[in-house]
């Protein structure tokens, strides 16, 4: 999944929409900065694994290895590897 990271704190970027379209702030500072996009992918808080996106039952994430629902408020965000 692509996320917009600032590029000054490394938080992600809060999308706003305005009359002149869609701006990008800081959470931070809600300042609006340049920010990189990187492909990265949802973990797991506990165990550290790769969650899958879980749209049967609830729309969410999900640990294969803890077995349980994950909020997206606590899912870790890492860097996707990058392919050579």
């Amino acid at each position: 999944m692509l996320r917009r990271i600032c590029r000054d704190c490394g938080r992600e970027m809060v999308k706003e929409l305005t009359p002149e379209g869609p701006r990008f702030t800081c959470q931070s500072d809600d300042e609006h900065r340049h920010y990189d996009e990187l492909d990265m992918e949802p973990c797991c808080p506990v165990c550290g694994e790769q969650l899958e996106f879980c749209a049967k039952c609830a729309q969410g994430f999900f640990c294969n290895c803890c077995k349980m629902m994950v909020s997206s408020k606590k899912i870790e965000w890492k860097a996707h590897p990058q392919e050579s």
